[in-house]
């Protein structure tokens, strides 16, 4: 078992950022002797964290090829799930984010059975996976890794190291807003993820949420509710309708509060647009299941109330992933915080290492 030096964790860090480097590259980034990285990619390479993955030409003087490095994404396999009220979506990953498999399910998720459905899918996952990516709606804190509050879900004030204690995996939790977010980091800097979720029953208010990148890293907010939009507007007067029944017809759409509701939509992403001037407006979630013409007319709304409309073109993007994104992103959130904290990530390292040596 390798545990990491503070130098060997930059270099990690830097090469999972470029994707591949060399030694004399990394040597002139961490402004560090090359000698000195060369000693410290031995255990790296040693322990399967990293790769040597093509080799440069030699000089003109000759001399030896010059090694190229990328991280080994056989080292770690993780699992994003993405919660939501009736739905969840387990995406396995390997250790550079790459989608192995991608399953969805229904399920009726709340406080009463929220730790026995995580419980289960340890377990069903149990010698195919080294971590766990958790996303759910609400108030949460991931540095915590507490669920402050979610109305959807109806829980407050679960920490859910009480629950993994027994389940005995690294895990992170954060926002799935935040999480959809972290799935597009290499896209821009700054940008935000407008989370549009419907719940099952149509008559109930639709949630939105936001996911905010600035200079590439998730904001929380000092109380980790950063991205909550308040309170939305149902889709329908009638009560007796559901999301399954809208999505099998059609038809109803041209019975749905549109006008209302896209003035209230359109109301909340321009003034959070307005605030944070990203470089990027993404709309995902639910959003996908309504017509062009709906998401064009939000679009337009949002640009004819947004300032710096005046000044710059807004770039948008479409997210028609839907709970998958989520998932995926929670597995960029793992990455990042095994990348950014030397101390998650030797706990990490300790636990695969427990792992291999039962194997043993």
């Amino acid at each position: 078992m390798v545990f990491l030096n503070q130098l060997q964790h930059l270099v990690l860090k830097f090469i999972h950022q470029e994707r591949e480097s060399t030694a004399r590259t990394l040597s002139e980034h961490l402004m560090v002797d090359e000698s000195t990285i060369s000693r410290n990619l031995r255990p790296l390479l040693q322990s399967n964290m990293i790769n040597v993955v093509g080799l440069l030409p030699a000089g003109s003087f000759g001399g030896r090829q010059t090694r190229v490095f990328s991280i080994n994404p056989a080292y770690l396999k993780i699992l994003g799930v993405s919660i939501e009220q009736g739905e969840l979506c387990l995406v396995k990953s390997d250790f550079c984010a790459n989608v192995l498999s991608c399953e969805q399910k229904t399920v009726r998720i709340n406080c009463s059975n929220f730790a026995s459905v995580l419980s289960e899918i340890v377990l069903e996952h149990k010698g195919e996976i080294d971590a766990l990516a958790v996303a759910a709606p609400g108030l949460i804190s991931s540095s915590k890794a507490k669920i402050v509050y979610s109305q959807a879900l109806g829980i407050e004030n679960l920490f859910l190291d009480d629950l993994f204690k027994n389940l005995d995996i690294p895990y992170i939790v954060m926002n799935d807003a935040n999480a959809a977010a972290a799935a597009y980091l290499s896209k821009a800097k700054n940008l935000v993820y407008f989370l549009l979720s419907i719940p099952f029953e149509l008559s109930k208010a639709v949630g939105l949420g936001a996911g905010i990148v600035l200079n590439g890293e998730i904001y929380e907010g000092s109380n980790n509710s950063a991205g909550e939009l308040g309170e939305g507007i149902a889709l329908f007067e009638d009560s007796r309708k559901t999301l399954e029944e809208l999505l099998k017809n059609r038809k109803l759409f041209a019975q749905m509060n549109f006008e209302r509701f896209v003035q209230h939509i359109a109301s909340k992403i321009s003034t959070a647009v307005n605030f944070i001037d990203p470089e990027l407006i993404i709309l995902g979630g639910d959003f996908c299941i309504f017509e062009k013409q709906l998401l064009m007319k939000i679009v337009q709304d949002v640009e004819r109330a947004v300032t710096v409309r005046k000044i710059k073109t807004l770039e948008w993007q479409f997210d028609t992933e839907g709970s998958k994104t989520v998932a995926i992103g929670a597995v960029h959130g793992f990455l990042n915080r095994f990348f950014e904290n030397l101390d998650f990530a030797n706990r990490v390292i300790a636990k695969k290492g427990r792992d291999k040596s039962e194997e043993l």
